[in-house]
């Protein structure tokens, strides 16, 4: 716990190269895949999700560079306006077809 007059959030910044740093084993790994852009959520060809399966990756590591990952994503989103702009729209555009789907069903 911090407690620091003032300090509202703490952040990743410059994440990019400590990411890389902290989760080398899971990098190497992702240069083996089949698919250059995979998520490693379910590919096929995935070397991390292999390496899981194995028991060579612990999933709990794997985890965790996945929640630093979506909060470098969230960082970068926050301070590119376009980025900003373009995830909103996103989201809009999924409510809308929501409400439509619900309306359709009669709810």
């Amino acid at each position: 716990m911090i407690d620091t007059p003032g300090l509202r959030e703490l952040g990743l910044w410059d994440a990019d190269q400590g990411l890389d740093r902290a989760f080398a084993d899971i990098g190497s790994l992702a240069g083996e895949c089949v698919f250059r852009d995979c998520r490693h959520t379910g590919e096929p060809g995935c070397a991390v999700r292999e390496a899981i399966d194995e028991g060579t990756l612990p999933e709990e590591r794997f985890e965790s560079y996945r929640k630093l990952e979506r909060e470098r994503e969230f960082m970068a989103r926050r301070q590119d306006k376009a980025l900003e702009l373009a995830e909103k729209k996103r989201w809009k555009r999924i409510h809308m077809d929501n409400r439509q789907r619900m309306r359709f069903r009669g709810r």
